[in-house]
């Protein structure tokens, strides 16, 4: 069997496209064939997300596979979404499916803006299932009501929240997201992810939803970290979370405040929160009612490495 490697999107490669970015496609496409090895056949569905881009769809049209949208639909949208699309044999659309891998991990470590990263290659579903019956399980799965009845809308086909999945259900195996389903899925540092098809909790249970936050505040860092490209990865995470930390205990309750402030505190590994000219400008926000990330937007990097310099001093005074 040939393997298509060639990078769709240009001609040449651009910058920020390395070796490790390279391996990580072939890591993809071995995982996605050692599935379907397994298998009776080499069907896939996968599963798209038009949120903020589609660059498969044109592919997808001109194969003239079959879709089907997932009803569920953002606000202020005009139509859902997430579809997907069935690929009845993937030898026979090959390119398609290597294509499909490439942009996920493209996707993945490309620059982009913070709030603006698309990830329009949510998984590749390897089942039985009928088309339709895997739309309305993942319907089903993603409506869930809170403590306080309201409905909401559980974003778990996202890499990013499947990426957590461990964290979201501590204690239990992996497992797909819906039964019937083998979920594959090239998670938010580009790498390839498996969950079996196998019974779990991720199946039926409302996540605790202070966890899920805690995970989208840890998630909203990294995009700000890798707003220019893939440079923090997994272990990057604990510092993360001590700067959230952090975060909490200077009083910064904003998500998007706490998001600033936590991605400057692990990109220049200093305790900001120990600079007095950095506390001064935390009061002054509050004072005038206003938030961190407007006021920050009249600094630059010097600004916030003084930040780090004075705090760095501090303690090394203390110590």
């Amino acid at each position: 069997m040939t393997m298509d490697m060639t990078l769709d999107m240009t001609t040449r490669q651009p910058e920020y496209w390395t070796p490790a970015a390279e391996a990580r496609v072939e890591h993809a496409i071995a995982g996605l064939r050692a599935v379907l090895d397994a298998r009776a056949d080499r069907r896939v569905l996968l599963l798209c997300d038009s949120t903020l881009a589609d660059p498969l769809g044109q592919d997808i049209a001109s194969a003239g596979l079959r879709r089907c949208e997932v009803d569920l639909i953002s606000q202020g949208a005009s139509a859902p979404p997430l579809y997907l699309a069935e690929v009845p044999d993937e030898v026979r659309h090959e390119r398609l499916i290597n294509r499909s891998l490439r942009l996920a991990v493209d996707e993945a470590v490309r620059p982009a803006p913070a709030a603006r990263r698309p990830r329009s290659m949510s998984a590749w579903l390897a089942t039985d299932l009928p088309l339709a019956e895997v739309a309305q399980r993942l319907v089903l799965r993603a409506r869930l009501r809170d403590a306080q009845g309201r409905v909401r809308i559980l974003r778990f086909w996202d890499p990013r929240t499947t990426q957590f999945q461990s964290e979201l259900y501590a204690g239990t195996a992996p497992a797909s997201w819906i039964e019937g389903v083998t979920w594959m899925s090239v998670d938010g540092f580009g790498q390839w992810q498996t969950l079996p098809d196998a019974r779990g909790p991720m199946q039926t249970v409302t996540p605790d939803w202070p966890r899920l936050a805690r995970l989208g505040r840890v998630n909203a860092v990294l995009q700000r970290l890798n707003a220019q490209g893939l440079r923090y990865e997994t272990p990057a995470l604990e510092a993360v979370r001590r700067a959230l930390d952090a975060a909490a205990a200077c009083g910064i309750a904003d998500d998007e405040d706490a998001a600033l402030f936590a991605a400057w505190r692990v990109r220049l590994d200093a305790p900001l929160e120990c600079a007095p000219s950095f506390l001064a400008l935390l009061r002054e926000v509050r004072e005038e009612g206003g938030r961190l990330y407007r006021a920050a937007e009249g600094m630059d990097d010097e600004d916030w490495q003084a930040f780090a310099h004075e705090a760095q001093a501090r303690e090394d005074l203390q110590a």
